[in-house]
Formats: structure tokens, sequence, C-alpha cells
């Protein structure tokens, strides 16, 4: 809060003018402020001026952290020479609840803006953030005063720019969240299109996440909000942490998805499962201005548990046999960085910065589309199926050839017995990125003369042959009672993900591998029985 960094000293005026270089379009002014706590009550803060005891302001941010103090500040500014210009005092954060500008032997105030107007009443309406226009002769200093409330539980700075710096910081913050508004969409679309091709929620979820939270992040940086209701800036901090707390529900039911916590593992997906239905009780509550601060403290201490804890879940499945986490387990290590620095910035530990600031909203959607690479990754086939499509396509292509056949000058008997014994031996059929050309130099063959004894002795391509032994390899597991769950079943014996697994067993026996396991009850109830 403010009135911890009150330090002690007084002053009758403003002591030094403010002003920027020819140079310069915008400047940090906060540290040079000085303020004093003033009754919100009070006909005008300026009616005992007099009595007031100023205090310099010293820091680069202001923080009113949930506060429902009124704050008024003091500056005295010096407009530049010789063309007559307007300078903008800008406060860098759109949630305040009021802001009103006065000037010496004033009463009432010369400007307001905040929440608390339309923004059509703003004094500069064409900017994201809370401006004021401050006007005055070229050369001239002149005295302003700044009456402040503010709910926001952000660290901001107050700015001073010209028309050029307000000009550019309006392109550029625009233009970044056009272009952020823009990714999120392209993200949802394309999960909702997986989700109509697949049917796996993970999509859905991922979907609902990224819609979510792209509308809360453009309410709380972006201008789109304002454009559709400009009546309604009032309602923009409870509509923001709406959408935050929906994306919260879509973002833990779908780590629940991902990684399978309910039945891998399930301390986590109860916690998660604790974690979601707390946010579920929240939304009610977003409604209502007061109950803001304990939202944002609620929200924020569930994302600084759950990133943790999602972190090392992920690490452990990856150690477990799931090698394809590890792009997953990469961009949640920068998302937790990212997340925490956030979480440090909320709780006023972290001074405003672009980057502190900004990072998450513009990395985010990065994150994305790395998190939408792993959910298509993971229920996507794995290498040898994309494999088995090509293999079955080059030989339909290459039937004509096997007319020249290339096995003329070789004994196909003894390179079949070879192949066989080679499997039997070593079973290098177990290591997921087997390729043909790696048996072919065992057994001293060309690969399309493995593919061409493959073909015309069993029948069958070079993935569909190793994939056959693989699925011969998970009956024998299957069927001996073992208690190890399907996914590790499949990664032991070769496959890439439980997906693929499933369809080539199906496809082999008719049955998926849980419905083949339960057609081995007696086995299974002995092996249980006599288990150590």
């Amino acid at each position: 809060m403010l009135s911890l960094l009150f330090f002690f000293g007084n002053s009758l005026l403003a002591e030094e003018a403010i002003f920027l270089d020819q140079s310069v379009h915008s400047e940090n002014i906060t540290s040079r402020l000085e303020f004093m706590e003033v009754s919100d009550n009070a006909a005008s803060p300026l009616s005992n001026i007099m009595e007031l005891n100023w205090r310099k302001f010293g820091l680069s941010s202001l923080n009113f952290n949930f506060s429902d103090k009124v704050y008024l500040f003091r500056f005295k500014v010096r407009f530049r020479s010789p063309l007559k210009e307007d300078l903008f005092l800008v406060l860098r954060w759109k949630a305040h609840d009021l802001a009103e500008l006065y000037i010496p032997k004033r009463v009432s105030p010369v400007q307001s803006t905040g929440d608390a107007f339309s923004k059509t009443n703003w004094p500069v309406q064409s900017v994201l953030y809370p401006t004021l226009r401050l006007q005055g002769n070229p050369g001239e200093e002149k005295e302003f005063f700044l009456k402040l409330k503010s709910l926001s539980m952000m660290s901001f700075p107050i700015e001073l720019l010209d028309e050029v710096g307000l000009r550019n910081d309006l392109a550029i913050e625009t233009g970044l969240f056009a272009l952020s508004a823009c990714f999120y969409l392209l993200m949802v679309f394309v999960a909702v299109v997986y989700y109509k091709t697949t049917g796996l929620k993970e999509f859905l979820f991922y979907a609902g996440y990224a819609l979510c939270m792209g509308f809360s992040y453009n309410i709380n940086f972006g201008n789109v909000y304002e454009l559709f209701w400009p009546e309604g800036l009032r309602w923009s901090e409870r509509i923001n942490f709406f959408f935050f707390e929906i994306a919260t529900i879509f973002f833990f039911q779908f780590i629940r998805k991902f990684l399978e916590t309910k039945r891998r593992l399930p301390w986590l997906d109860k916690t998660l499962l604790g974690f979601l239905i707390l946010s579920v009780g929240t939304i009610p509550l977003t409604f209502f201005s007061e109950a803001l601060p304990l939202i944002s403290r609620t929200s924020t201490i569930l994302y600084g548990v759950a990133i943790p804890l999602i972190l090392f879940a992920g690490v452990y499945l990856q150690k477990t046999g799931n090698g394809k986490l590890k792009l997953f387990l990469f961009s949640w290590f920068i998302y937790m960085i990212l997340g925490y620095m956030s979480i440090l910035y909320y709780f006023g530990v972290l001074s405003y910065s672009f980057f502190t600031v900004y990072a998450v909203p513009i990395v985010l959607p990065l994150d994305l589309v790395v998190l939408l690479y792993n959910i298509i990754q993971k229920h996507s086939e794995n290498a040898e199926e994309k494999h088995n499509l090509s293999e079955t396509l080059r030989d339909a292509s290459n039937q004509p050839k096997y007319q020249r056949s290339k096995l003329s000058n070789i004994d196909v008997d003894a390179s079949l017995n070879s192949l066989v014994s080679l499997m039997n031996s070593e079973k290098p059929y177990l290591a997921e990125k087997l390729q043909l050309q790696e048996v072919a130099d065992r057994l001293r063959l060309t690969q399309h003369q493995l593919s061409e004894l493959l073909n015309s002795r069993l029948g069958m391509n070079f993935a569909a042959y190793i994939n056959s032994l693989r699925i011969d390899e998970a009956k024998l597991i299957l069927e001996s009672g073992s208690e190890k769950n399907i996914l590790n079943i499949a990664f032991m014996v070769g496959f890439g993900s439980k997906t693929s697994f499933n369809v080539e067993f199906k496809k082999a026996t008719g049955l998926t591998p849980k419905q083949y396991k339960e057609s081995f009850p007696i086995t299974n109830e002995f092996t249980n029985k006599h288990k150590i």
C-alpha cells in the first residue's frame, strides 16, 4: 500500500518542474511526484491545501493493492517551447475507479477519467489507459494536482507523454494485442477442428482455455471491450475476472485429461479437481467488486501451487516412459517462470516494467502453440504407423519391380530364418524408432531386398511386421496377469502412444488391450492371490 512508502518531508509548492527534452516523447514521472492521503468525502481535496503534509514518492510505480484509500498527487510541468503543445498524463493501468485533475485556486476538477465514467466522456478517448490532457503555454511552468482512487491490484506507473509518444504507444499496443487476439482465435479454430475430427475432449478443453484467456487478456490490456461497450467500463474488471475464472476451470480440466491424472496420478487428479471446484465457486463472486481482492488472491495461490505440481508430475511421467512429454515440459517450465513473475507482480513484490506486465500475455500464445502440438503429438499415430502408410504406398508402387526380383541372388529361406532368429533373440522391435534400414543392415540386405522378402514371403510390409511382433509381445504380458497399466505396456513393447497401441491391437485381435486382459480372469486371479 502507498502508506507504507511514506517518508517524512513537507513543502508548500512542488519543488522542481518536470519537462520532456525535445528528443524525448515519454517519461515515467512517478518517482518525482509528491503525494498525500486524503478523505474521499471532502468537498474538494484542495480546500485545505495549506495544511497538507506532502511527501515525495520516490518509487517508479504505484501499488494500491486493492486499497479503498484516496490519494492526492502534486507535480509541476514545464511546457516545451517555442511551439504550443499539449502533454498527456497516462495512468498505465486500466482499472481506476476515479482520476481527477485539479489546478491551483480551483476547487472543482478540470478533467475526470476512470471507470466511473463512460469512455465517451474521457478527456482523451483514443487510448487504452485513463489519460488526462495537460495544457499550458510554451515555456510555462504549471502546477497540477491529481486525485486518484483505484481498487487495482496492479503496480503501475504514471507517465508524461507528448503527442508523438501517445500515438506511438497506442500503435504498438493496439497492433501487438490485435496480433495476439488473431493468434488466440487461430489456436481455438485448430483445436475445434481437431475435436470435431477426433472427438477427444482435450482439444475442447484447450479451445475453451485459449478462448477465455484471450478474452481476459484483451479486456485487461487491449481495447476490443471498449469498442463494443464504451459505456461499460465499470464492469470491465469484473468481466475480466469472470473470463479468467472460466479459463482456470478449463485449464485444470485440460491438464487432468492431457496427463491422464485420474488413472496415472490419482493424488494430483484429486488436487486439481479440488482447485477446479474452488474456481467454480468463485464465478458468482466476480460480479461483486468487493469480492475481487479475494478472487485475485485465491486464483494467484491456486496457480502458484498448481504450476510446479504439474511440472513435477510431467517430469515423473516422462521418466516412467512417456517420451513425448519433453516439449511439454520445456514449454511448461517457461510458463512457470513467467507465471511466478506475474504472481510476484500481483502481490506487489515486483514493480512495474514492460516485461513484467506483458511477458505472459505476449508469450502465452506461443506457449499455446507448443501445447496444441503436444496434444496432437500425443494422439497421433507413432512414427512406425506413419511409416506404415508410406511403406504400403511404396510397396504398391513397386509391385511391377518385383517382376524383376531383387532376391534372385539371395538365399531367401536363409535370410528369412536370419530375420526370425534376430527378432527372437534380440527383440529389436521393442525400440520405438526401429527403422527398415537398421534391420536390413543386420541381415546384409538392402532396404528393397528386405521389403520384397517381407511382402513376398510374409505378405506384409516392414511396419506391419514389426507391429505384429509387438502385439504378440503385448499379448504375452497381458496373459501373464501383469498389473502394469496399458500405457506402460504400450511403451514396453515399442509403441509410441496408447492410441496407436489400441488401434493396432484391436486390428490384430478384435479386442482392445483391456478387453483382452479381462478375457484371462483365472490367470489374473491366480497371480493376484500368489503375489508376495
